[in-house]
């Protein structure tokens, strides 16, 4: 009877291009247990992405179906109506009826001449009450207090009653603005919450998938099997502890390169309610593939996409292998976590090169808007989510042949010891 050993573990050592690298990654993917672990980090990011997507619809579109909210006090034309009634020489009479204080109307007084500059009037004949005339007007002649006293206080009625109107009016416009302070403070506030919580979701799915992905492949060079609760588990207190620096940094990059952009792109632009509804959107792009998309800036817009798509690439080229770099030596800081990864990149530069490119196509703008018009938006997501996890896959392999490589060329053994010491408990 002869002793069946375990095989050796797997060796990376011989992986020298990107197609030797995704022949291994794809045959880590055949097997039944690791595609169920693979297919629940798919679905935990396509959960992160849908929420983000839906938030960021759901507020860009209540901003294209209400007014700006950042504007608290809007210009009100004022319709100035003339007034109720009007003074005039002859007495108290509607608006309709006559044209001003120095016109009268012929419907009623017939072609009177204006009254020349310096000119008096008298009117002497009888002013009986039975035609119309006021009972402070008899004797044929005019009794001056009783209509001075009559015209003062119709003149106090008049400022009193304009008193009132404009009381009325700066009452309703202080209510106004009050509505509409309050509505501008809600929906900060519920912008600024649903951030926050984007960003916490982001950092904590992102640190989870790459914890449970480095303890996998680690788990499979080392050739042992663990449950699904304890890879879920493990990666979960690895990535916690060794990830959430390079996770916040990463993020804040991608934020502060898209807003850079949008300032180079969207900065002359003098409406500031399409400038408000384009930052909304670019506040967003670190989270989803969604673009600032508003009609009547297409050419700015693309401009911004294609020069966003070629630094995005750059940069994530960049950080290609720092989450693994930061999840095999916590010790690290960041700047040490950068140089090493930048070492071990220009290592074998065109594997990464190769391997980058692949992942562009395959998770970019491009091939979503393909799988969208073959298989529909929700599908196309989480095939988009499934390849995502599947160059994290990839990405790993690279960094454990790089620096199997790295190690003999300086001489320094890269095994199994170095691997158990990578799962260690750094409390």
């Amino acid at each position: 009877m002869t002793d069946h050993h375990p095989p050796p573990p797997l060796r990376l050592l011989n992986l020298r291009t990107a197609t030797e690298i995704l022949n291994r990654t794809t045959t880590i993917f055949s097997t039944r247990h690791h595609l169920c672990i693979f297919l629940i980090l798919s679905f935990l990011l396509f959960s992160l992405r849908t929420n983000v997507e839906n938030l960021t619809h759901f507020i860009t579109t209540y901003i294209d179906n209400n007014p700006n909210p950042t504007t608290v006090t809007t210009t009100h034309h004022r319709h100035h109506h003339r007034p109720f009634f009007q003074l005039t020489r002859i007495g108290i009479l509607d608006d309709d009826s006559l044209s001003g204080d120095n016109e009268l109307n012929p419907q009623f007084f017939g072609n009177i001449p204006n009254p020349k500059l310096n000119h008096t009037s008298f009117i002497l004949d009888s002013f009986d009450p039975q035609l119309g005339f006021s009972n402070f007007i008899s004797d044929n002649g005019i009794r001056v207090s009783e209509i001075v006293r009559s015209f003062g206080t119709t003149s106090f009625r008049a400022i009193e009653i304009k008193k009132q109107e404009n009381r009325v009016i700066n009452n309703g416009r202080v209510e106004f603005q009050r509505r509409e302070l309050n509505t501008m403070l809600t929906f900060v506030g519920v912008l600024s919450g649903s951030y926050g919580l984007m960003i916490i979701a982001f950092v904590v799915t992102n640190i989870w998938v790459h914890g449970v992905v480095f303890v996998l492949v680690v788990n499979v060079f080392l050739n042992k099997h663990m449950p699904f609760s304890q890879i879920f588990e493990k990666g979960a207190i690895l990535g916690s502890r060794r990830l959430y620096g390079f996770v916040i940094m990463r993020w804040a990059v991608r934020d502060v390169f898209t807003q850079v952009l949008g300032l180079f792109f969207f900065g002359e632009i003098e409406d500031q309610d399409s400038l408000f509804k384009i930052f909304i959107r670019m506040k967003f792009m670190p989270f989803s593939t969604a673009f600032p998309w508003i009609k009547g800036f297409e050419q700015e817009i693309y401009g911004f996409m294609l020069t966003w798509f070629l630094l995005d690439l750059v940069i994530s080229f960049v950080f290609a292998l720092d989450a693994w770099v930061a999840m095999a030596d916590p010790r690290k800081s960041g700047k040490e976590v950068m140089e090493d990864g930048c070492h071990l990149l220009s290592i074998m530069i065109n594997p990464a090169i190769n391997l980058k490119s692949l992942e562009g196509i395959a998770c970019g703008s491009f091939a979503r808007h393909i799988l969208t018009h073959i298989f529909g938006k929700v599908f196309a997501s989480m095939i988009q989510c499934f390849m995502e996890v599947y160059f994290m896959v990839a990405w790993m392999m690279h960094y454990l042949s790089v620096k199997s490589k790295d190690a003999e060329c300086n001489g320094v053994t890269f095994g199994n010891s170095e691997l158990e010491a990578m799962l260690e408990d750094d409390r």
